[in-house]
């Protein structure tokens, strides 16, 4: 499904965005897919983390995919953080 903002996946966790202030933000695709309509964004990296194995040619910092929230969740559990995170057509 597209998020209806950018056209892009809504499960992809690559979405990267800066705020006017000059913050980096990073799709969550839990936080997104729980939203439903549009990607939702976390402060990158410090909602997020990295990790050495993570890292790939699409992924050279290690970036992990869900937010340090959806992390915590089993498997399939609909996020509980996507309403504190900013939606795509707000950045």
């Amino acid at each position: 499904m597209p998020c209806n903002c950018c056209g892009n996946k809504i499960n992809s966790g690559r979405i990267f965005k800066r705020a006017d202030s000059g913050q980096l933000f990073k799709s969550c695709p839990n936080c997104s897919r729980t939203h439903g309509t549009e990607h939702v964004f976390h402060p990158h990296p410090l909602e997020f983390g990295q990790t050495p194995a993570r890292i790939s040619a699409k992924n050279p910092d290690g970036d992990q995919s869900y937010c340090s929230d959806c992390r915590t969740l089993d498997k399939g559990q609909p996020s509980q953080n996507c309403h504190r995170g900013r939606v795509c057509s707000s950045l």
